[in-house]
């Protein structure tokens, strides 16, 4: 798997869609219905999170009673058929989200993934309290770790934790070279490098939805480096990906229901 390119996951992920449309039966020509939601709905506890930071917005799609949400940072409205989605050019981020978020949906419809939204209240600060006690519980706190992707509870936890032996990244410009809870956040470009010295990368689900991801995987991998996505924008592409044994990485998202 070294050495893939976001195009060969996006064909090999179209394709176990639509192995599970077919093994169900689901009609193609079914309707999807999605739109942009507003991370203000959600009562985050503070304006440190992405979804009322920005830039990232939460796009919601439905399929039956199943409903599907990913982050993006090109959110659309979308109604088409299930035919549509699977024609869509994933190379784009405003496709890959409704693409994604529509496998949210159809997966969560058939009961194949239990967590497709997410979560509200204070659940992302309790978020990163679990992340301290699971990682704390099975490594104690000789570890290093990569943290893809600022998630402000994450980072206060863990820093508690591992201290210099927490390396934070992230792509959003506003906040590379920032200091979050003692920790520099550094750019998130240099992810390939920065795994050398991690033993777990913790990698935000987002990175699935916008293509950044799979470079870091395949540089994970092929150093044997222990992969935990966090979030719920992947929940269906992980579930997709692990069954297939494409590939096989752990899933985080406590609080998504």
């Amino acid at each position: 798997m070294f050495n893939k390119t976001s195009k060969y996951y996006n064909d090999v992920l179209k394709e176990l869609f639509e192995h599970v449309l077919r093994e169900y039966n689901i009609n193609l020509n079914d309707t999807i219905l999605c739109r942009p939601k507003s991370g203000v709905d959600l009562r985050l506890p503070s304006d440190e999170y992405a979804l009322l930071r920005g830039p990232e917005i939460l796009l919601t799609c439905e399929y039956r009673d199943g409903i599907g949400q990913v982050f993006t940072t090109a959110p659309r409205s979308f109604k088409g058929s299930l035919r549509d989605v699977l024609s869509l050019n994933l190379n784009y981020i405003r496709n890959a989200s409704i693409f994604h978020a529509v496998m949210n949906a159809v997966l969560k419809h058939l009961g194949l993934i239990d967590k497709s939204e997410h979560c509200n209240g204070e659940k992302p600060k309790l978020c990163g309290y679990a992340l301290y006690i699971e990682l704390l519980s099975k490594y104690g706190q000789d570890f290093k770790v990569l943290h893809v992707g600022y998630q402000p509870s994450h980072i206060e936890y863990l820093s508690k934790l591992l201290h210099d032996n927490l390396v934070v990244t992230d792509l959003d410009e506003r906040l590379v070279w920032s200091i979050k809870y003692g920790r520099p956040v550094i750019d998130g470009l240099l992810n390939k490098y920065l795994i050398h010295h991690a033993d777990i990368v913790l990698l935000t689900a987002s990175s699935i939805v916008n293509n950044t991801a799979w470079e870091v995987l395949n540089h994970a991998y092929m150093l044997r480096k222990e992969i935990v996505i966090y979030g719920v924008s992947a929940s269906a592409a992980i579930y997709l990906l692990n069954n297939s044994g494409i590939l096989k990485v752990k899933h985080f998202c406590p609080y998504a229901k």
